[in-house]
């Protein structure tokens, strides 16, 4: 067993309504288990916002959303995520074309404080595949709470944090920021061992490659 100081350490910036960090994701796990690397990584999810201007209670779905902010046709927008949908299925990755749409503020805030007890990742994915195959609203608290609950945190812990919007809320900031100083203008955004920088979601070829150039720069620093 690989001794966890020699794991390569992937930190990934996302947020749970991003489908290409969807997809991103996804075509990194697919490169990890094609490299056969599932004990030499070490992923580790941050906090950055998609949108933070987005709006709770509006009720708005992604297509409106979208709509309203790239001032787009509906059947554009729609077009477009049918092509994202078939980039996941292309992963093995159901896509829900419709999605509701909201501030995912809390959310960065609740995946802060489950970092804390090393579970955050297992939060994180676990909302935003359940969000993507439409399977769960972020949006609603509960369905947090139950993510949250998943991942070891207590329900009335999860919903403490939910309803205080200061808890935990410099720590996303301080995230925000971390990735906007790395030069990240959006997400998904990966930092591998802490040296190389690769916006957006590269193909699972592109990953692959990246993988075996740390494997080696590993493995040559290990004396291997």
């Amino acid at each position: 067993m690989t001794d966890a100081a020699e794991k390569i350490k992937i930190d990934i910036w996302s947020d749970v309504v991003c489908p290409w960090c969807y997809v991103g994701e996804g075509r990194l796990g697919e490169a990890i288990r094609a490299e056969r690397l599932e004990d030499r990584i070490e992923i580790e999810t941050h906090s950055f916002e998609l949108d933070p201007n987005a709006k709770d209670g509006t009720g708005e779905d992604n297509i409106q959303h979208l709509q309203s902010k790239l001032g787009q046709d509906p059947e554009q927008i729609r077009g477009m995520e049918q092509r994202i949908s078939g980039l996941a299925a292309e992963i093995g990755r159901d896509y829900a074309v419709e999605r509701p749409m909201g501030n995912t503020r809390s959310i960065h805030r609740v995946l802060q404080a489950l970092r804390e007890r090393g579970t955050g990742n297992d939060f994180f994915l676990d909302l935003q595949r359940a969000y993507f195959t439409g399977a769960a609203n972020p949006f609603d608290d509960e369905a947090v709470v139950a993510a949250a609950e998943r991942a070891g945190m207590p329900a009335d812990e999860a919903r403490a944090i939910l309803a205080d919007a200061d808890s935990y809320d410099h720590e996303v900031e301080t995230e925000v920021m971390r990735a906007r100083a790395m030069g990240a203008q959006g997400v998904p955004f990966m930092v591998f061992d802490g040296k190389y920088a690769a916006p957006g979601a590269m193909p699972v070829e592109a990953y692959r490659q990246a993988l075996r150039q740390l494997v080696t720069e590993h493995d040559e620093a290990g004396g291997v």
